[in-house]
């Protein structure tokens, strides 16, 4: 019954993403490699891509870290860490997850102590993709 939940939440939170997608207004334009060039910050690269070619990630012309398809890489991430998005909201009383209050499920993706341990861990993932996630599209 949980699984059907979850699958039913990421569903609804896919299909509302679709409709509503934002402007991408910082695109990936370079590659990032930490300490070159512009580059801002030093985000484990590999980590990502080696959970998804999905989570793939560039560097927006100012040298900040974006996904390179940041949709594609949304999907994923409602794909394969539904129970950490679902611990956010339901610990801290959430709206369910859109674009709209991504902002507030990347606060609290750390602040989660209920939960199981890989619940936990999925949460705090999800607060540091969407770190990368709104650069492109928040500045």
């Amino acid at each position: 019954m949980k699984k059907l939940i979850v699958l039913v939440l990421a569903l609804v939170c896919v299909l509302g993403l679709i409709g509503c997608s934002p402007t991408i207004r910082y695109p990936s334009v370079q590659e990032y490699v930490a300490g070159q060039g512009n580059i801002k910050g030093n985000i484990p690269v590999e980590e990502y891509t080696s959970i998804s070619e999905d989570f793939a990630i560039g560097a927006d012309k100012d040298g900040y870290a974006v996904f390179k398809d940041p949709e594609k890489a949304l999907a994923k991430l409602l794909e394969l860490y539904s129970d950490g998005i679902t611990l956010i909201q339901t610990a801290y009383d959430l709206e369910p997850f859109s674009v709209d209050n991504c902002g507030d499920y990347q606060v609290y993706g750390s602040q989660v102590t209920t939960g199981t341990k890989e619940e936990q861990q999925q949460a705090i993932f999800v607060g540091k993709f969407l770190d990368i996630y709104e650069n492109s599209y928040v500045r």
